[in-house]
């Protein structure tokens, strides 16, 4: 501590001073010197201007010395009162890094890239959320508003007149153009999340909670309204989710950049009751690179001449690596059928599996490009592809002559190339392939094929909101070699609120 200045006292040794080296006046000269009280006066004020200059310097060397360290106590007490302050305000930024820490290492199954529009981010972003007072917990609604303004050359096949699918096409082409509008495909979210005290759980608990309930309007048509239809809505807790959620076979990740509601043809855009366990196989600085997940989901089959008279559980392995660059994804599904022929009261069997492998990479280019791709094959996937479940019935063929049931073997695959060429302006260039393999039991007029090609360009005007046109060009082929080709046209306003 510095000791306590002695004002006055060194304002009138100055003063004195002063006084003692100023030039003595004659006898002479005393008539023209002031008076003696005249002189008190002056050395007073001079004093106080000295005195208002050391409090000057004072003050300023106050202010560039450093505050004095709390006494023993109130250090504690001042980080209480921090602590209590983040904790009414939800999550501390320490916490929130916990957080995604968890939700790396626990559950990328679970991560949508389909929320956000551009680079992936994180499973659950920093933005919008509302903290829970005196607990690490956090509330968010968020969401967007979707219109969408599109010209069909020919008229698609599908109810939902707002999706595109090219198993939907109508063969032969025929020349149908038809121009609507769209609102369904707005969505809303509602998001909670909490952070658990990993000191009492053990080493391996990633410590996290998060629930994700998605709805958008794409239900049936009441009146001149539209259904609400509810996505996903799920749980995840620590390793474990369960739920209504996207597939395992779904890799969020690789979701592209653009608007209309449908999916790349060979996209598992399958979305049903799940129960998976996921956990990080790797430790130390790559902790999250490497993460193992295995469920179980209620299947999604259908049949030509068969009914399905046994829901057994599809059951799911997936293995996610997650370098620096992107993300490798594969996974493999088995599936167990029982079909029930419609003609006849006889029962066929079959085993089936299939494989997926999909991945996104960030490309060493000026604009920061992003590849993204996805690969499915046989004939545990071969219904579960976006065109092959719209052209229905190609899990399998029941085959009444012999009793048996005949799989359908499938593959396809998706690539697309993510530009940014500013800040404001992205474009997305996708190319889809689905081909089904074997002949054997498919009638001629069923759908054998499809070729899907799609450009998208959006450009955001103001922050959250989005303008995008986007060219549509379908091809379907028949088993008996006929075709059918559509062309289409959006143009797509969305605003973001909280993402």
């Amino acid at each position: 501590m510095r000791p306590k200045r002695r004002k006055n006292q060194w304002a009138w040794l100055v003063a004195i001073a002063w006084a003692l080296s100023a030039p003595t006046p004659s006898l002479a000269q005393d008539s023209e010197q002031k008076s003696q009280e005249e002189r008190i006066e002056e050395l007073e004020a001079q004093n106080q201007e000295l005195e208002n200059r050391l409090s000057e310097l004072e003050a300023k060397q106050d202010k560039a010395e450093p505050k004095a360290r709390p006494a023993p106590g109130e250090e504690d007490d001042q980080e209480a009162a921090d602590k209590a302050t983040a904790a009414a305000r939800g999550m501390t930024d320490e916490q929130r890094a916990q957080f995604h820490e968890g939700i790396a290492a626990a559950q990328p199954a679970n991560y949508n890239a389909a929320w956000h529009i551009g680079t992936p981010k994180k499973d659950v972003i920093d933005k919008g959320w509302w903290g829970l007072k005196d607990t690490p917990s956090e509330l968010r609604m968020s969401g967007w508003v979707q219109f969408a303004l599109f010209h069909d050359f020919q008229g698609n096949g599908l109810e939902m007149e707002q999706e595109f699918s090219a198993a939907a096409v109508i063969v032969p082409t025929l020349k149908r153009p038809s121009t609507g509008v769209d609102v369904r495909s707005s969505r809303m979210f509602f998001e909670y999340r909490h952070l658990f005290d990993w000191k009492r759980k053990r080493k391996n608990f990633p410590g996290v909670a998060h629930m994700l309930f998605e709805m958008d309007l794409g239900g049936d048509v009441l009146g001149d309204g539209y259904g609400p239809r509810v996505r996903q809505f799920f749980i995840q807790v620590g390793h474990l989710t369960f739920g209504q959620a996207d597939s395992t076979l779904s890799n969020g990740g690789t979701w592209p950049a653009y608007f209309d509601r449908a999916a790349p043809g060979a996209y598992p855009e399958v979305r049903r009751p799940v129960l998976r366990y996921a956990a990080a196989l790797s430790r130390g600085q790559r902790k999250h690179a490497h993460v193992l997940t295995a469920g179980i989901e209620l299947p999604r089959t259908e049949f030509t001449n068969a009914e399905s008279a046994f829901n057994a559980p599809d059951m799911l392995v997936r293995y996610d690596y997650s370098p620096k660059w992107g993300n490798l994804m594969a996974a493999v599904i088995v599936r167990y059928f029982v079909a029930e022929s419609t003609v006849t009261e006889a029962r066929a069997t079959k085993w089936v599996a299939g494989g997926t492998l999909s991945g996104w990479a960030n490309i060493p280019t000026k604009n920061g490009d992003r590849l993204k791709w996805n690969f499915l094959i046989g004939p545990g996937v071969s219904g579960l592809m976006f065109d092959t479940s719209i052209a229905g019935g190609l899990d399998g063929t029941y085959i009444d002559a012999t009793n048996t049931l005949l799989t359908t073997n499938a593959w396809g695959i998706w690539a697309g190339w993510e530009r940014p060429w500013a800040d404001k302006w992205n474009s997305l260039f996708m190319l889809s392939h689905v081909d089904v393999l074997n002949v054997a039991g498919q009638a001629p007029e069923t759908f054998s094929g499809s070729v899907t090609a799609t450009v998208t360009l959006d450009y955001e005007p103001v922050n959250h909101l989005f303008i995008a046109v986007e060219y549509f060009y379908g091809r379907r082929v028949n088993f008996d070699a006929q075709f059918g080709q559509d062309h289409r046209l959006n143009l797509a306003f969305r605003y973001m609120i909280n993402r």
